[in-house]
């Protein structure tokens, strides 16, 4: 996504996520700056992609956890998300975020959160992003992906 964001876009991946310490409830209303910083990134974004991959047939941990540092302050309240399923055998990790997602207020943008199958997937395996984007059926898939993204944003 990043390789293929179109001009004007700022695309910004958080890369911090495991920093956030164990989501601890009685701590939610002291936070630490990792967390405040969280919070900060979703506030200010126009729209957010969520991905993740399917580990023992859930969403990670620590996107749980950072999910679980938001639930009651309200990021994501009306934000739209798009929340692509890049995995054609990732089905139950995507629905459980989907469901968290959505509980938490988020606006799930269907129209950007395509699903892959196996006729039509989205990661292939490569050594690099570059390669990856240098497939054309992927580098095509990728700016779909993109151009429903701007569209989204425009009508919102």
């Amino acid at each position: 996504m990043k390789l293929l964001t179109p001009t004007g876009i700022e695309f910004l991946i958080y890369g911090k996520l495991d920093q956030l310490p164990f989501f601890n409830p009685d701590l939610a209303n002291d936070p630490t700056v990792e967390v405040l910083n969280w919070r900060k990134s979703l506030d200010q974004a126009n729209l957010v992609i969520f991905a993740s991959p399917e580990y023992a047939h859930g969403i990670t941990g620590v996107i749980k956890n950072a999910l679980d540092w938001i639930v009651s302050s309200g990021e994501l309240l009306g934000k739209p998300i798009s929340l692509p399923n890049l995995s054609p055998r990732a089905s139950i990790a995507h629905a459980q975020l989907c469901e968290i997602l959505s509980i938490m207020g988020g606006d799930i943008l269907e129209s950007c959160s395509p699903n892959a199958s196996l006729i039509t997937p989205y990661v292939i395996p490569c050594d690099t992003a570059k390669n990856l984007c240098d497939i054309a059926e992927i580098n095509h898939r990728i700016r779909e992906l993109w151009n429903r993204i701007e569209t989204a944003m425009i009508t919102q």
